[in-house]
């Protein structure tokens, strides 16, 4: 089964075991996830900015500037230009002074696609959450994008530089609870 759009309390209980730690058990053996400021701002990143993971880790604190995220994606080699929330601009600059990270240093030093995607799953397992991955963030990002404003599909290709619509209605997946309140809608009895 492919990776799916994480559900908003899904993010929430994710991002708070990420922040508090928790203790868990791996072939008998009971063992500790550390609260993780590192993986805490990448994730939070992905799911504000619908960026890839890999984008995410290469991103810089110059990267944001004058409220806007700057950045060429790897993967397309397209341009973002656009202005971001401002409580993630403070996030991002609360997080590079306190790291010591410069403006041009990567914030994300030594952490690599797959040791997010290892402590995602041990986060995931610990949860019962299944086909979830970074690219869930995205996908939660791609959704909210979408159904903030007024299911405007064209909107959420142009901000994750999908080169087709395509692409971005797979994002964009139904979910079941509204298939069920559809289904659940129809009264053809004459």
């Amino acid at each position: 089964m492919s990776t799916r759009p994480l559900e908003l309390n899904e993010y929430k209980e994710i991002m708070n075991l990420i922040t508090s730690g928790f203790n868990y058990m791996e072939n008998n053996k009971e063992k500790k996830f550390r609260a993780n400021k590192k993986l805490y701002l990448a994730l939070t990143l992905q799911a504000n900015l619908g960026l890839r993971i890999g984008d995410v880790l290469s991103l810089t604190a110059n990267n944001f500037r004058n409220g806007k995220l700057i950045i060429t994606e790897d993967k397309t080699e397209k341009m973002q230009n656009r202005e971001v929330n401002s409580n993630i601009i403070e996030l991002v600059k609360d997080y590079a002074i306190n790291e010591g990270i410069k403006a041009n240093d990567m914030l994300f030093k030594r952490l690599s696609v797959r040791a997010v995607q290892k402590q995602l799953k041990i986060v995931c397992d610990y949860l019962g959450l299944s086909n979830i991955s970074t690219h869930s963030f995205r996908k939660m990002y791609a959704v909210t994008i979408y159904e903030n404003n007024n299911n405007n599909i064209e909107l959420v290709k142009e901000v994750l530089n999908h080169s087709s619509i395509a692409t971005t209605q797979r994002y964009i997946r139904v979910r079941q609870k509204e298939i069920n309140e559809a289904s659940k809608n129809v009264n053809m009895i004459v």
